[in-house]
């Protein structure tokens, strides 16, 4: 008799404890929230307590081992997740319930890749610790989750900054990105099927060669030469082209070019460098089954934003127009890339004639500061205010529909992963782009132009910089030394670029605006060696500069290390001295 009162009396306790251990587990998380860290804690003791107490009742049910293992994940609780997830997984009849089952053993691979996710974290300390640990970090992470698209790409940057310091390292990084940019268009054709977005056609291919791809059954049906391009050594300049596609959309913040109907993603100049996964929607195919309870596609939306974007950055209402031309790009607000190719793109197309064409809407980031500045020399009389479309920051998804689209783009002059590979333009569109923003001359003494970088930047900090900045301006001479932090409005800045007869500066964007420098002025870059920091090498060469590098030490951390130092200060110094001996100067 007592044994059969027993049973039911056992059961119910045990499913009290499994309910127990969840809400136990999300007060936690609502006191965490709010702040009240004592709280949480006690909570999440009570839902271990829970735990052990139904284990002891019945240590051959899955079930508090599943509430258990979700209960510790959401708490960030990862040890103690993996081992519920692995007894759980231990206790299911992988027959009788398969899904079940996969589900478990991918709860077990999200903490297992949490536990090394952290890890990583604390190695990498953004940018500024162990890379090399970092990098092994990652390879773990690939070996839970092979396909992942943002764990190649983050391989692939984190070999970029390593590229200075390990000979394979570029090799490895070029690879890693192609890797990244396969698998987000495989994940990204998965979603689009999902969607119902996609045509029978769709191929999921990765467009580089425009000029290549005119034909039948694409969306791009036209190509038409611009500039022709001039001589340059080391490299090969194709000119550039205004490439004209029907009903394709921009997708994500680059405002990448997307035939979604043909599952084709049209990869301007920037290329290889450009990160999908923040661009598009994509399926987790890589990943892990949702729960076999939720209805829903056989794998979750990869949520880019970490929760910050509604619907994982899912955007069902795009802004659509009959005719549109973008400049919107890969790091279209950054300095260098603003000077060199947007303001290049701009050019083409003003000289194609689509600009002034009163039906074309123009769509470009939100213009302040130099961005402002050069569109409105390049825009000047075209009436274009009133047809721009401002793109900002937002969902990684489709946001424009053009049933005609312009592009401004060209054939790279350096290939991606040699020296001066990254985002370079044709030398025949830099050098009208500098004759078109260039200013009138006005009276004024030639310079000797000092660049800072501004503190909290990378490279912000260099050692023995008041010394050797003192010793430069003592041997300027006749030239006016001029310390340049960027601080100066546009104009002012063209005009003192377009006085220099010598740069000095630590690698970073501020040294774009030898753009405006006259041909022969000498650029001192304090740089590295490897080719993807080569874009200076590459600006100067196209624009006639002279070149000389002075070697930063190398950094096991890398490009992005805050803090730098030349490899031979009193030799550096030497090497300015004696150019500033020069007569032609």
């Amino acid at each position: 008799m007592f044994w059969l009162t027993w049973l039911p009396l056992a059961a119910g306790t045990y499913s009290a404890l499994v309910d127990q251990i969840e809400e136990q587990a999300r007060k936690a998380v609502e006191l965490h929230g709010a702040g009240q860290v004592a709280a949480a804690v006690a909570k999440l003791e009570g839902a271990k307590g829970s735990f052990r107490e139904a284990v002891r009742l019945d240590a051959r049910q899955v079930d508090a081992y599943v509430a258990f293992g979700q209960a510790m994940l959401n708490t960030n609780q990862l040890q103690e997740a993996a081992d519920a997830w692995e007894n759980a997984s231990q206790r299911i009849s992988r027959e009788k319930e398969p899904s079940l089952a996969a589900w478990v053993d991918g709860r077990l691979r999200w903490s297992k890749y949490g536990m090394v996710s952290m890890e990583r974290d604390r190695s990498y300390a953004e940018g500024q610790g162990d890379l090399v640990k970092s990098v092994a970090l990652i390879e773990r992470q690939l070996e839970i989750y092979p396909d992942f698209p943002s764990r190649h790409h983050d391989l692939a940057t984190t070999h970029v900054m390593l590229s200075e310091t390990l000979e394979a390292a570029s090799t490895r990084a070029v690879q890693s990105f192609r890797t990244a940019q396969e698998r987000a268009v495989q994940a990204w054709r998965a979603g689009l099927k999902e969607r119902g977005r996609a045509g029978p056609e769709c191929s999921g291919r990765l467009v580089f060669d425009w000029e290549g791809e005119l034909g039948a059954g694409s969306a791009l049906v036209s190509v038409d030469p611009v500039v022709r391009g001039v001589e340059c050594s080391g490299c090969e300049d194709h000119g550039a082209y205004v490439a004209t596609f029907k009903n394709v959309g921009l997708s994500g913040d680059d405002g990448v070019i997307v035939d979604e109907v043909r599952c084709a993603v049209f990869l301007g100049s920037a290329g290889l460098a450009v990160d999908l996964a923040k661009n598009l929607q994509l399926l987790e195919v890589w990943g892990d089954p949702p729960t076999p309870y939720a209805d829903g596609p056989a794998f979750r939306w990869f949520d880019f934003s970490l929760g910050r974007a509604p619907q994982h950055g899912a955007w069902e209402s795009p802004v659509r127009v009959p005719r549109a031309a973008s400049v919107v790009q890969f790091a279209g607000t950054s300095h260098f890339h603003v000077l060199t190719e947007v303001f290049g793109r701009l050019w083409v197309l003003r000289e194609h004639g689509i600009l002034a064409d009163a039906g074309v809407r123009v769509v470009m980031p939100r213009a302040a500061g130099f961005l402002a500045a050069g569109f409105k020399v390049l825009t000047e009389g075209l009436g274009i205010a009133e047809r721009i479309i401002h793109w900002t920051p937002g969902p990684n998804d489709v946001l424009l529909r053009a049933e005609t689209l312009y592009f401004a783009n060209w054939r790279v002059p350096v290939q991606f992963g040699k020296d001066g590979g990254h985002c370079p333009t044709p030398p025949a569109v830099l050098r009208n782009t500098r004759q078109a923003l260039r200013l009138p001359a006005k009276a004024g003494p030639r310079t000797l132009v000092y660049v800072k970088r501004k503190r909290g930047d990378m490279r912000s900090v260099l050692a023995g910089e008041p010394e050797f900045s003192r010793e430069i301006e003592k041997a300027a001479g006749w030239l006016a030394f001029t310390s340049f932090d960027g601080g100066l409005k546009p104009k002012q800045t063209i005009r003192l670029f377009m006085r220099a007869r010598v740069v000095v500066g630590v690698h970073g964007g501020a040294l774009a605006n030898i753009l405006f420098c006259q041909g022969g002025t000498e650029l001192f870059e304090l740089g590295f060696r490897n080719v993807f920091a080569g874009h200076y090498r590459f600006l100067a060469q196209a624009l006639g500069l002279r070149h000389v590098l002075l070697p930063l030490k190398p950094d096991a951390r890398g490009m992005g290390s805050h803090e730098v130092e030349l490899e031979d200060l009193p030799g550096a110094l030497d090497q300015i001295k004696a150019a500033l001996e020069r007569p032609e100067l």
